[in-house]
C-alpha cells in the first residue's frame, strides 16, 4: 500500500482523526479551567445530539423539547456548580413526563431521558478526574481508553475467534478484549513511569479495571445502536463515525473514576 493509498482507506482516516482528538484533548486538559470545562460541554452537547438523532422515532415534540432543555441544565449545572439541585429536578420531570405519555412517545421519552442522563457525564465527571486526580490521573484515563480501542481493533482483526457478545456486537472478540486490556496496562505503565504521582502497580490496576468499564460502555453503546438499527451515530469523524462512537467507553470509564475519586474525599 501506498502513501497515498494509506491516507484515502479507512484504516489512515482512522489514524489521522485519532491522532488530532488526541492532540487536541491533551492540549485542552493542560489547560485546565475553563477551555478543559467547554470542552467537556461540547462533547457532551455533541453527543447528545447524536443521541437524539438515533433514537428518535417520532418529529420533535414538547416532551422531546422539555427533555432538551432539561439536558441543557444539567450541563449548565455542571459548569456553573449546582449539578445536583439540575439532576433532582430532571429526574422529577422526565418521571412526570414518562408517567403521562403514551406508545411510542412514552418510549421515547424513555430514551431520550436515559440519553441525556448518558451524554451528560462527560461535562460532570471528566472536571471532576481533572480536579481531584490531578493530570496525570486524567492523561492516565484517556490512554487506558485509548489502549483498550487501539489494542481491541488491532488484536481482533489479527487474531479473531469467539465472540464476546454477539448478540450486542457481532464483530467484538475475546482477542479483542484482551488485547484491549494489555494495550491499556502497556500505557499505563509508561504513563506511570513518567508521572511521579503514579504508583505503577496501582496505575497498572487502574488501566485494567478502567480498561473493563470501557468496554462494558462500548457494549453498552452497541446494544442501543442495534436495537434502533443503527451503523454509526453519526458520520462526523473520518473514519471513526460519531463523536458518540468515539467516547462510548470514556464516558462509562470517566463515570466510574470520578465515583471513586467522589467517595473517596468524603
Amino acid at each position: 500500500m501506498t502513501a497515498k493509498d494509506f491516507k484515502s482507506s479507512e484504516l489512515g482516516q482512522r489514524v489521522a482523526s485519532g491522532i488530532v482528538m488526541v492532540v487536541v484533548t491533551l492540549a485542552v486538559s493542560v489547560l485546565g479551567g475553563w477551555p478543559f470545562a467547554l470542552f467537556c460541554a461540547a462533547i457532551s452537547v455533541l453527543v447528545f445530539y447524536e443521541w437524539q438523532k438515533m433514537v428518535s422515532v417520532t418529529p420533535f415534540d414538547v416532551p422531546e423539547a422539555i427533555l432538551t432543555l432539561g439536558f441543557a441544565g444539567l450541563v449548565a449545572g455542571a459548569l456553573f456548580g449546582f449539578f445536583w439541585w439540575a439532576l433532582a429536578v430532571f429526574l422529577v420531570v422526565g418521571l412526570v413526563l414518562e408517567l403521562v405519555s403514551k406508545g411510542e412517545e412514552r418510549s421515547e421519552v424513555l430514551w431520550i431521558g436515559l440519553g441525556a442522563l448518558y451524554c451528560a457525564i462527560p461535562v460532570f465527571a471528566l472536571p471532576i478526574v481533572r480536579e481531584s486526580g490531578g493530570i496525570a490521573l486524567l492523561v492516565l484515563l484517556f490512554f487506558a481508553v485509548w489502549g483498550t480501542d487501539i489494542g481491541a481493533y488491532f488484536a481482533g482483526r489479527r487474531f479473531g475467534g469467539p465472540k464476546l457478545l454477539p448478540a450486542v456486537s457481532p464483530k467484538k472478540t475475546w482477542s479483542g478484549a484482551i488485547g484491549g486490556a494489555l494495550a491499556a496496562v502497556i500505557l499505563a505503565y509508561i504513563v506511570a513511569r513518567m508521572a511521579a504521582e503514579l504508583a505503577i502497580w496501582p496505575a497498572i490496576l487502574l488501566a485494567f479495571v478502567l480498561s473493563v468499564i470501557s468496554q462494558a460502555g462500548d457494549l453498552f453503546e452497541s446494544w442501543v445502536k442495534r436495537i434502533h438499527d443503527v451503523k454509526d451515530s453519526s458520520n462526523l469523524i473520518p473514519g471513526h463515525g460519531g463523536v458518540l462512537d468515539r467516547v462510548d467507553g470514556l464516558v462509562t470509564a470517566a463515570l466510574a473514576l470520578a465515583l471513586w475519586l467522589s467517595l473517596g474525599s468524603f
